[in-house]
């Protein structure tokens, strides 16, 4: 796919919130995948809505969609590592803030079909995002990244899926990439297409978490507030 550097910001593509364990995700598959090459992680922007004091989130688990393409009846084996990390926002530019790594396998599988691979980080403990509330007024945004490993990092034969607009949660058509032509940083945003973002620019992710505080819990904050002002009273 031809890569362009989006020039400017798009608004978040916005869909309905679950109150579920999903906080983004359902996008559904394009014919496109993307693989920037070996070293570099690629990272898909991801908001949810968020309410009064929501400033975190705490990561339960992640599944990307990984397109696999079969050659002379044969996947081509590569390693995959996935990362979350949070976002930053400078009143103009999109960054990333602490990285976690939360799964990493040297070997995807073989298989002798083409296929929409679901990889899915499993169970993710300790990890707790900063959410960035500024961007976006009543959202919260963070980042999912994907760097494929080992011999065949750099084949074109697997990529992350391409999909459309998330049908949980918000999204910029765009995407981030650390290291992309071995610059050694974090550059945001490029996307697909010409100008920059006129076809999808977005990657298959579920993201499972929780909101913190929760909505349950703002609640007996609000209660108890109550309760020591009328004993002060």
């Amino acid at each position: 796919m031809s890569l362009k550097v989006a020039s400017s910001i798009a608004v978040l593509a916005i869909a309905s919130s679950s109150s579920a364990a999903m906080v983004y995700g359902g996008g559904t598959e394009t014919g496109n995948r993307f693989n920037p090459g070996s070293g570099v992680i690629t990272y898909m922007n991801c908001f949810t809505a968020v309410g009064a004091g929501q400033t975190q989130l705490e990561l339960e688990s992640a599944i990307v969609g990984i397109r696999r393409i079969a050659s002379a009846g044969a996947l081509t084996d590569v390693g995959i590592k996935i990362y979350a990390a949070e976002m930053t926002f400078d009143g103009t530019n999109y960054g990333r803030g602490a990285n976690y790594e939360i799964y990493g396998s040297t070997s995807l599988g073989g298989g002798t079909a083409s296929v929409t691979q679901l990889v899915n980080s499993g169970a993710v403990s300790g990890v707790t995002l900063n959410l960035e509330t500024v961007s976006s007024a009543g959202f919260g945004g963070w980042w999912i990244g994907v760097q494929f490993t080992g011999v065949n990092a750099a084949s074109t034969a697997n990529g992350w899926r391409v999909v459309n607009a998330p049908t949980t949660g918000a999204s910029i058509n765009a995407f981030g990439m650390y290291n992309y032509s071995s610059s050694g940083a974090f550059q945001a945003f490029f996307a697909f297409g010409t100008p920059p973002g006129s076809t999808p620019s977005r990657f298959m992710v579920d993201v499972n978490g929780t909101l913190v505080p929760a909505p349950g819990a703002l609640a007996l904050l609000g209660l108890a507030g109550l309760a020591t002002r009328r004993r002060r009273n």
